[in-house]
């Protein structure tokens, strides 16, 4: 027995995965495998883009899958690219996670020595040319007042010092173009050679290398792009597999951003750098009115304390967006906030924070008609007739279902018949005290004289004070 007085959900550990696919709550496993086997018939090497709104749970799938990866056997890298977007060139952080990786594999161990060795001078081939250099510690200078001085005693001697300077300036960089123009033949041939030396180490793997790079949406657009563009001119390599996990959309807004194109241009760019496209799609959608979503929503409801069933059906009858998981849990961990002592209140509590735009006394009675449309006669119901309805009809339909059995939720069913009957007697005064008396059992706080817009404003008002 859960004690309800206790918030008992836990918070997901993705650095100390135990068990790959533990609490898979979307058939992740499913595209896991299919994308093991996928990656291991890419003897060629590839880079793959992994698609999903944020809040869509990529950074779990990607870390189970890694720990699967490292089930079968495989080498596997795990970099976050915004905890490490304060570096300058990305290609110092892909070379060191691929060296330390390797390291641990006995295939290719002994010749790691040798890699590092030539991903260094790559490195060194790729740092920015002198003048730019002399011009960024220019300026920095200048910023200092070292050169701010020198300025001013140029000033009071006259333009002489001044030319003086700037020939001598000028005669640096020029002679730093001429030795870089000498060296830039030996750089392109370290960086060929380093592109050979990681050719033949991930030749030696019995099977891909598979580095995974996430969070590449979140970080500075520069690093981002330049991630990118690193591995497809460096590391696109034989049996060494790239997946890129992104909010695509959102990613391709920063290369909009960093090089000024348009939509179609921008998602044209993005598209040079990726071989083959994969959407994490929820195979189970929050909002198909069956037994596995229900059962989502159910284990989220128990780990804040919320044992009535009524209120979890009623939360998953009632949703009519398609959220993302991280949306689910927030508004599930919200009502948790919320959540009074009497049941009752809750019943609406739950439903106000996931309620349609018709009000709630409608969307509940939406949530009715949906277990009525359970009865395969009543598919094409858009109302819901309750004075000639049976609450066994509706205790069968919620047991096949669900194997769920109804409590507060049957006694709203009985209240709102009632009302209904009432209603047709074509008495304005006992019906609105018959509708004030039974609403008055659900609402936050007692109205001599409740009325429907009363009733839903009380729930809005709470919710906004609330939150």
């Amino acid at each position: 027995m859960i004690d309800t007085n206790q918030l008992n959900w836990q918070r997901t550990n993705l650095e100390n995965i135990e068990t790959a696919w533990e609490g898979d709550l979307w058939d992740r496993k499913r595209l896991g495998i299919q994308l093991t086997n996928y990656v291991d018939r890419l003897q060629c090497g590839a880079v793959l883009a992994l698609d999903a709104r944020w809040g869509e749970g990529k950074t779990w799938f990607v870390r189970h899958w890694q720990k699967h990866l490292e089930d079968e056997n495989h080498n596997v890298i795990y970099l976050d690219a915004f905890a490490n977007d304060y570096l300058e060139d990305p290609f110092l952080v892909i070379s060191s996670e691929i060296t330390s990786c390797l390291a641990k594999d006995d295939n290719v161990s002994s010749h790691i020595n040798t890699f590092k060795e030539k991903a260094a001078a790559a490195y060194q081939a790729l740092l920015p040319s002198l003048p730019k250099v002399l011009l960024t510690l220019g300026l920095n200078l200048i910023s200092g007042g070292v050169l701010g001085t020198l300025a001013q005693q140029a000033y009071e001697t006259g333009e002489k010092v001044i030319e003086s300077a700037s020939d001598e300036i000028g005669e640096k960089i020029k002679e730093s173009i001429e030795a870089k123009i000498e060296s830039h033949e030996a750089d392109k041939n370290t960086l060929l050679v380093f592109k050979q030396e990681l050719a033949q180490l991930a030749d030696k793997l019995e099977k891909p290398l598979v580095v995974i790079i996430d969070e590449l949406d979140r970080c500075r657009p520069d690093f981002a792009i330049r991630l990118i563009e690193r591995i497809k001119h460096f590391f696109d390599i034989p049996k060494i597999v790239f997946v890129l996990v992104m909010n695509k959309k959102q990613f391709i807004m920063s290369i909009k951003h960093f090089y000024g194109y348009d939509d179609d241009s921008s998602k044209i760019y993005l598209d040079k750098f990726v071989d083959f496209e994969i959407p994490l799609l929820n195979s189970k959608n929050i909002i198909s009115k069956n037994i596995s979503s229900f059962e989502i929503i159910k284990k989220l409801m128990l780990e804040v304390g919320e044992e009535c069933s009524d209120i979890h059906l009623v939360f998953h009858l009632a949703i009519k967006e398609n959220i993302s998981f991280r949306e689910l849990k927030k508004r599930v961990n919200i009502y948790a906030l919320l959540k009074q002592e009497s049941v009752y209140k809750n019943l609406f509590i739950s439903l106000s924070l996931v309620k349609s735009n018709s009000g709630l006394i409608r969307s509940m009675k939406d949530v009715i008609i949906s277990i009525m449309k359970l009865n395969e006669a009543n598919r094409n119901i858009v109302d819901a007739n309750l004075r000639n309805t049976h609450n066994d009809d509706f205790i069968y339909l919620v047991d096949q279902n669900y194997s769920l059995k109804l409590s507060v939720l049957l006694e709203y069913i009985s209240d709102l018949k009632e009302i209904e009957i009432e209603n047709q007697k074509n008495n304005s005064y006992n019906y609105k005290l018959l509708f004030s008396k039974v609403m008055n059992k659900y609402a936050l706080m007692h109205e001599e004289n409740m009325e429907a817009h009363i009733f839903e404003q009380q729930f809005i008002k709470y919710l906004s004070s609330s939150l």
